[in-house]
């Protein structure tokens, strides 16, 4: 059951992030699976909000976090997600409060489509990506301080504002604006102007100062890799750098995210992990700063 539950999970990464894929799957087993197990859980969650009705994804919603409750308890649902989870809560020492902001932080994407402040998206995106870092940091190290913490949360909040640059007109025509209020009236930009595309006036500089964000948490984010385990050290750099390829493109377009879905190619992705594997025996003398330059 197990066994099949781990399978159940690493399917789901297969069909919904190749990125994620290529990257942890270089890990040891126990802990390649417990990863799987942990995209198994935000991918289910995050599908919830994204794939149903507003009334139906806050129904589900409930019921999956009253799932997590009773998972808590000792008396998880018979779901492969469950099984496989509650197989690696016993294997590390997880905390379950990431898994919880998680939730809460879907729960907002139901009721919250704008945001008045970068303080305000700064909380979203610690609850919707920091998360997964905290989550994941006990499977990839047991070496734990406030600064690896910290920066396992920046790496996470880094992918999240690059996942809001990417997709800003596809959210628009949702009806979700991540942009922060006081940012666009900062830069004289205004959410209507988003269907005029890289030509609206003051989404130059907006671009730029949310790029600017998202590349100060990746290179903080990402220079916490010497603490960690070699095998940990090199999946956790091959996800960063992997998902930072797409805020890259963004700026070889010069902030045109507007009319094509920016993709990292299999390809690019392949030269990422083989630069890093070829590092590996050097990797000690390695500065996280000159591998992204």
């Amino acid at each position: 059951m197990i066994t099949e539950a781990y399978r159940h999970c690493e399917t789901i990464v297969k069909e919904h992030s190749s990125s994620f894929y290529r990257a942890f799957g270089i890990l040891p087993e126990e802990k390649r699976k417990a990863v799987w197990a942990v995209y198994g859980f935000c991918r289910t969650v995050d599908d919830l909000v994204d794939e149903l009705e507003p009334d139906a994804a806050e129904l589900q919603l409930g019921l999956f976090e009253q799932a997590f409750q009773r998972f808590l308890d000792g008396k998880p649902d018979a779901d492969l997600i469950w099984v496989a989870l509650a197989d690696t809560f016993r294997r590390f020492p997880m905390d379950p409060l990431p898994f919880q902001h998680m939730i809460e932080g879907q729960r907002q994407d139901l009721v919250k489509k704008n945001y008045a402040t970068m303080d305000e998206l700064d909380r979203y995106c610690y609850l919707v990506a920091g998360t997964v870092g905290l989550m994941l940091l006990p499977i990839l190290t047991t070496v734990r301080s406030d600064d690896m913490t910290n920066k396992a949360i920046r790496l996470g909040k880094a992918m999240q504002l690059t996942n809001i640059l990417r997709d800003v007109a596809e959210d628009y025509v949702r009806g979700r604006i991540y942009l922060p209020a006081d940012l666009m009236s900062f830069y004289q930009f205004q959410a209507h102007d988003i269907p005029q595309g890289v030509i609206a006036s003051g989404w130059k500089p907006l671009y730029q100062h949310l790029y600017d964000m998202a590349e100060e948490h990746y290179q903080v984010g990402l220079s916490a890799g010497i603490c960690y385990p070699r095998h940990s050290r090199l999946a956790l750099a091959a996800a960063g750098l992997i998902y930072r390829e797409i805020l890259v493109e963004s700026k070889r377009r010069h902030g045109n995210v507007f009319k094509e879905r920016i993709r990292v190619s299999n390809k690019k992705k392949m030269g990422i992990l083989i630069s890093l594997l070829t590092q590996r025996e050097t990797w000690k003398k390695l500065n996280m700063s000159e591998i992204m330059s």
